[in-house]
């Protein structure tokens, strides 16, 4: 039986690819609430809600959480479309962009660099930021002809106002007061790092699909 497009029946599969992550995350903050006896409202409430704080609080970090967040997605739907279309080198470029992008992306919203990984496992930023360093030189290295093929002129800019954010940041730890207001500087460039990151992403995306398209 052939059913309009609007009304087919939903795949099991997207179902549980749907539902069963949000599922889990919901049993994930049950069991943490019950075993270390935290209220659920804390993991499920808004921050600026349960600090009773503006709803402007740390407006440019959850910009920076959004676009980390749409250049993953962007990444992934591409390497879903160029992977059906047969484009397994493009794909994987698109899949390993999605992977680094989500762990960028959990590093900043969790605060792993920070807080999780020296407090919890002592592990020093310096080695943090080295691993993080040394993930995207051997994805730089392994895909360089696949970049230089497109504008990587965006991505050495990311690339470039990224490396500018980690100095005043190091800067700023050591020496407090010796760059004024040094979080404009450190935030500013990591917001303009990340709007050249989805730039260049979501460029070579539409670019790889459209000549895949062209190919057909």
């Amino acid at each position: 039986m052939n059913f309009p497009a609007f009304a087919r029946p939903i795949s099991y599969k997207l179902v549980l690819g749907l539902y069963l992550p949000a599922g889990l995350i919901m049993l994930a903050v049950y069991l943490v609430s019950v075993h270390t006896d935290t209220p659920v409202w804390m993991f499920t409430r808004d921050p600026a809600d349960i600090t009773l704080s503006s709803p402007f609080i740390g407006i440019v970090s959850n910009l920076c959480i959004l676009l980390w967040c749409a250049t993953a997605a962007i990444s992934f739907f591409a390497f879903l479309t160029l992977k059906k279309q047969g484009l397994e080198k493009m794909a994987v470029f698109f899949l390993l962009s999605g992977f680094i992008t989500s762990l960028l992306l959990l590093d900043d919203l969790f605060l792993l660099h920070e807080r999780i990984f020296p407090q919890w496992f002592h592990w020093r930023q310096r080695y943090i930021y080295i691993s993080y360093v040394s993930i995207v030189l051997v994805y730089l290295v392994a895909f360089r002809k696949t970049i230089l093929k497109s504008n990587f002129i965006m991505l050495a800019l990311a690339l470039g106002f990224f490396l500018l954010s980690v100095v005043v940041d190091c800067i700023s730890a050591k020496m407090e007061d010796f760059i004024p207001f040094s979080h404009l500087y450190e935030d500013g460039f990591k917001l303009f790092g990340l709007a050249s990151w989805l730039g260049y992403y979501a460029q070579t995306a539409l670019q790889a699909i459209s000549q895949a398209g062209d190919r057909q």
